[in-house]
């Protein structure tokens, strides 16, 4: 009897192994490959593609062996990718229903290679078991930042800004580089060195560029410039007048801007040098027979020396007294009282310097402990109960001044209490309070939340109560991370008073 059951571990064992995943070795992962179509390029890159889906969506333990497997399928990717892509720019003047499913097929190509690279990175360092990858991050991180950067290009190809979080993304990538030193570490992608610096300068440029209405060819004309010009000027910290002449925050959801006056230095702030690239773009249309349109390169060079989507913030100069409750405890006290008397203990009177439609600068006259993210809540009358809430983003001494700006977050920031219903697992069960922050006609168009991080878990429903009324929301990605609380996004799925919730 034993040998029955023996044999049917066995044959249970095999029919595992036959309907299991054709990426669990290196070996299966190259027998699936020997298996894509040989006679259509379309075809094969088609099937290529749903095994990168199926790749991410088996969501595995990220390991040595599977960082081997996704390489093997970039490595048959990239020159099929290449190939259809001449097709979709070849395809520009006919065939408009073609067009669109080539520029379908590469978006998916790019976005799911750009995924699963992250993901792996993401493992890299927040999954102890995958501590062998740690030695291969430059690798894995620089293809995430190549990957990230495509996917904004095809962004582009459809007259398509990027979204605010494809530029966190990218900015997070680099910042997590640089802290561990390794963003000038070469590594070879499609036969070609590489690295994170190079090929987060590459994203840089083309958000400078801002190609939007351009055709497809112009667009990757311009990026096979922009990728073949060997002396890159590369992303540094320390600004020099004369030298530098862009800027990009690393905390913002932007891309570059002319630095223009602005040389305020921040940690995370980086500082790029383009005048010679500016020259070198502008030459190439004195060049005799050159393959592009010869007033395309002087476009783009005139695009980049004033380029820049901060055109609209000017500063102004604002000088006054305001009020301002520093860290989360001392905003959720002030926003939980209109009364002055009640709310003005934990308040502080800051100096405002300057204000523009996106932050407030201050001058202050002592030190003060005020990290990078920090939340303060901002009223020129504790009475009025009306406050804005911004996140530091820098600091600097300058004549004996402590100045600081500050980046608006909303508005109209409300505190409001938060709790999940009880078949959520996972998540305390206890309401606390949480800080609600309502898009206005200055913000970038998306309401956020401010929770405390042991209260999120990604795509949890959340039960938010505003007075009366009670909302069913839906947690989204995290924004930023602000000592302990998350900036998160949500989706509202409905609401109803909170009589009929009880």
């Amino acid at each position: 009897m034993s040998e029955f059951f023996e044999m049917l571990g066995t044959i249970t064992r095999r029919r595992k192994a036959g309907s299991g995943s054709p990426f669990v070795s290196v070996k299966a992962t190259e027998k699936w490959l020997k298996a894509l179509p040989a006679d259509s390029d379309y075809d094969a890159h088609h099937v290529l593609v749903e095994g990168l889906e199926r790749f991410n969506a088996e969501n595995e333990a990220a390991t040595l062996n599977r960082m081997k497997s996704l390489l093997k399928l970039e490595e048959a990717g990239l020159p099929l990718q290449l190939r259809i892509v001449e097709q979709y720019v070849r395809n520009q003047a006919a065939f408009r229903l073609a067009r669109q499913a080539l520029w379908r097929e590469s978006w998916m190509f790019w976005s799911l290679l750009a995924e699963a690279w992250l993901g792996m990175l993401k493992q890299a360092y927040r999954n102890p078991a995958s501590a062998e990858l740690k030695s291969h991050a430059a690798e894995i991180a620089t293809r995430a930042l190549r990957y990230a950067g495509l996917v904004m290009r095809w962004d582009y190809h459809q007259a398509r800004n990027p979204a605010d979080s494809a530029w966190r993304r990218v900015h997070k990538i680099y910042r997590l580089v640089e802290r561990d030193g390794y963003a000038l570490q070469e590594v070879q992608i499609n036969a070609r060195p590489t690295h994170c610096a190079r090929e987060y300068t590459q994203v840089v440029l083309m958000g400078l560029v801002h190609p939007l209405g351009y055709r497809a060819q112009e667009i990757e004309a311009i990026a096979q410039i922009l990728e073949g010009y060997e002396p890159l000027p590369l992303p540094t910290v320390v600004p020099e007048r004369g030298v530098h002449t862009h800027m990009v925050d690393l905390s913002l959801s932007e891309g570059a801007c002319v630095l223009e006056n602005d040389w305020v230095q921040g940690r995370r702030l980086r500082y790029f040098a383009l005048r010679p690239l500016v020259d070198f773009l502008k030459s190439l249309d004195q060049t005799p027979g050159a393959e592009i349109d010869n007033g395309l390169t002087r476009q783009v060079a005139s695009l980049i020396e004033r380029g820049g989507i901060r055109r609209n913030r000017q500063r102004t100069n604002r000088f006054g007294r305001v009020w301002v409750a520093a860290g989360m405890a001392r905003i959720l006290a002030a926003l939980s009282h209109p009364d002055a008397a009640r709310g003005r203990p934990s308040l502080e009177p800051w100096m405002l310097r300057d204000e523009s439609t996106e932050g407030m600068g201050f001058a202050l006259t002592e030190a003060a402990d005020l990290p990078h993210g920090r939340l303060v809540a901002v009223t020129w009358d504790p009475s009025e109960n009306v406050w804005q809430l911004l996140a530091i983003r820098w600091n600097r001494e300058e004549d004996g001044q402590h100045l600081v700006g500050t980046q608006r977050l909303s508005r109209h920031p409300k505190r409001v209490e938060i709790y999940f219903e009880a078949d959520v697992q996972g998540v305390p069960r206890e309401q606390t309070w949480a800080v609600f922050l309502p898009m206005t006609h200055t913000d970038q168009g998306v309401s956020n939340l401010l929770i405390p991080q042991s209260h999120y878990q990604l795509g949890a429903p959340l039960m938010l109560r505003d007075g009366d009324v009670v909302y069913r929301l839906r947690l989204g990605e995290v924004m930023e991370s602000h000592e302990g609380w998350l900036r998160v996004g949500m989706d509202v799925i409905g609401r109803e008073q909170f009589a009929a919730a009880a």
